[in-house]
């Protein structure tokens, strides 16, 4: 990737900033925890921030690509005074250094919508969840942003993600993109303020005594 595209990268994450506590309530209804090891993926993170200050979690880990959108969360995470609580690394769209089965709750936005420069690896971001836990992966201002937060950087984000190689994906698309991580089972899908897939891990069969 071009020093111009991650520079797009960081741009459209601080755009975003606004968006992320409207984010972070709709994985609170999704989630109903406020414990358990949270783990964010990919170049649009930062939420994962606002879930550690709103106390959604316990512990938080960013699994971040391109090397320089890690640097910019460290940044931020050091002025949030969220160090002991957010680790971030270094990463990549295999998810390399992520752990399996230790995360209760996984986002990952963004993941379907950039083909030209990664594709996500849904079922190494499914084997990094503990039975039970919840993965939410894909895109959008989520159902509770409101219109005046939405306007106030809407053009501007377009803008961003044309630049960035943003394609339309839809339903039929993700379905198809389930079935072939062999995924569809697992997944139930979210229409309303984007497009969005929730992937919960079902607990182990419980063996005889």
């Amino acid at each position: 990737m071009e020093m111009m595209e991650k520079n797009l990268i960081v741009e459209l994450n601080r755009l975003w900033e606004p968006v992320r506590p409207y984010l972070a309530q709709q994985v609170s209804e999704l989630y109903s925890r406020h414990d358990g090891r949270v783990l964010e993926a990919g170049p649009f993170s930062g939420l994962a921030l606002e879930l550690a200050r709103r106390g959604i979690g316990t512990s938080f880990h960013i699994a971040a690509f391109p090397g320089e959108i890690a640097d910019t969360l460290k940044d931020e995470a050091r002025e949030l005074g969220l160090v002991g609580k957010v680790t971030v690394a270094e990463s990549d769209e295999k998810l390399s250094g992520v752990p399996t089965e230790a995360f209760d709750l996984a986002v990952f936005r963004g993941a379907f919508f950039f083909p030209s420069f990664f594709k996500p690896d849904l079922p190494a971001l499914y084997r990094s969840l503990k039975a039970g836990g919840m993965a939410l992966v894909g895109g959008g201002f989520g159902r509770h942003t409101p219109d005046d937060v939405i306007r106030g950087i809407e053009k501007r984000s377009k803008d961003l993600n044309q630049a960035l190689g943003r394609v339309r994906v839809t339903e039929r698309d993700l379905w198809s993109i389930l079935e072939a991580a062999e995924l569809k089972e697992k997944a139930i899908m979210i229409t309303e303020g984007g497009l969005w897939v929730v992937l919960r891990k079902g607990f182990p069969p419980r063996t005889s005594s």
